[in-house]
């Protein structure tokens, strides 16, 4: 399907498109179902699965409070040992009995899987919408809070060639919303901030980031449309893409 008019004028002023991944082009499919299986194949059964699930956000809050970035600013943590320590934390947290042993096998395990697609889907409508702004002509990359696996989960998903660079913030050492990260997506490409915009489903972090570094932005968010992002705000990418195309976007 040809791009239409007013999308090439609606991105006319812009050379460089970047995306956030979770929840925004990709979602998990249900985590702490796949760390109780998981588990199970690795013969640790009658784990409270709800109990799981609250020990899972509990944790992962706590070590992304205490060791930023994925540990990217913790002495002798690594990205891989961060999420190790955040499995076996889930799992002691929702029964202290298992011994370490066990869930050293458990999270190894799980550090593989969720590099594939098992764990993954696609957010509907996202392949088609990353597609249409090739086709604008423009440079289109990733900035996205995530580990180095980053590129590995996209080659997963069908994504590996789509895009002319892949940003994770541990290898930028800085974390959406710093400026620094976003100003690091147009080091060395000639384009000006002004020339740059952002799509993201979290206000603070994708949305006010971007536009707090000089840039344009988008807002793909479900729930009530944020007051902050007064005619930004869609319900999904496909209402987004359907907007581009067929009505002016004040930016």
């Amino acid at each position: 399907m040809p791009l239409t008019a007013q999308f090439v004028r609606n991105l006319q002023r812009f050379r460089l498109v970047t995306f956030d991944v979770t929840d925004t082009l990709l979602r998990l499919k249900e985590p702490t179902k796949q760390y109780a299986e998981t588990a199970e194949a690795c013969g640790i059964s009658g784990i409270n699965k709800s109990q799981l699930e609250r020990c899972f956000r509990q944790q992962f809050k706590l070590m992304s409070r205490t060791h930023t970035n994925f540990g990217r600013c913790t002495p002798d943590m690594n990205w891989q040992a961060w999420w190790r320590q955040v499995v076996i934390n889930t799992f002691t947290c929702a029964d202290a009995s298992l011994s370490r042993a066990q869930l050293q096998t458990v999270a190894e395990q799980l550090l593989l899987i969720f590099r594939t697609s098992a764990c993954w889907t696609h957010i509907e409508g996202a392949t088609d919408f990353v597609q249409r702004v090739r086709e604008a002509g423009k440079c289109v990359g990733i900035i996205s809070n995530f580990d180095p696996s980053l590129h590995q989960v996209l080659s997963a998903m069908g994504f590996n060639d789509k895009f002319d660079f892949i940003l994770n913030s541990y290898d930028a050492g800085a974390m959406k919303p710093d400026p620094a990260i976003f100003q690091l997506a147009l080091q060395g490409r000639n384009i000006a901030p002004a020339q740059a915009l952002h799509i993201g489903n979290q206000l603070d972090m994708d949305y006010t980031g971007a536009r707090n570094s000089g840039w344009s932005s988008l807002l793909v968010q479900q729930q009530q449309p944020e007051p902050a992002a007064a005619g930004h705000t869609y319900a999904s990418l496909a209402e987004m893409l359907q907007a581009l195309e067929t009505r002016q976007i004040a930016w």
